[in-house]
């Protein structure tokens, strides 16, 4: 019995840190691999954005949208920057809030067929 308390003071320890160590995660972790779609209606249909868990994303403005976004993403201090790789040297960005990417004008080009303005959120594609 006297093993089996000494024993609890080291897992409750173990616990904790295996707990904060989870919370430490960037919030790169949160949103790679997801599909966010914009809270307007994008140009003919939704306007999607796919954070790829390889650093890479993708972006179509709408149904009637032919241009397709391609590049690279990157996550800093919960600033997102994505930057355009398809031709063009589109730089669009975005804070990370409560999972959502929130446009930040300061800095980012325009897109093609939409006009997104500064605060304008993209939320996360329901999966279900």
């Amino acid at each position: 019995m006297k093993k089996f308390i000494t024993a609890i003071p080291a897992l409750l320890a173990a616990a904790l840190l295996c707990s904060c160590a989870d919370t430490a995660g960037t919030k790169a972790d949160t949103i790679a691999g997801k599909t966010f779609v914009w809270e307007k209606e994008g140009f003919g249909g939704d306007f999607t954005i796919t954070l790829n868990e390889d650093g890479t994303y993708g972006y179509y403005e709408g149904f009637l949208s032919s241009y397709i976004g391609a590049g690279k993403w990157t996550e800093e201090n919960g600033r997102l920057t994505l930057t355009e790789t398809s031709g063009y040297d589109f730089v669009f960005r975005f804070d990370v809030k409560d999972g959502e990417l929130v446009y930040v004008s300061d800095g980012s080009d325009g897109f093609i067929y939409t006009k997104v303005e500064n605060g304008d959120r993209f939320i996360p594609q329901n999966t279900n």
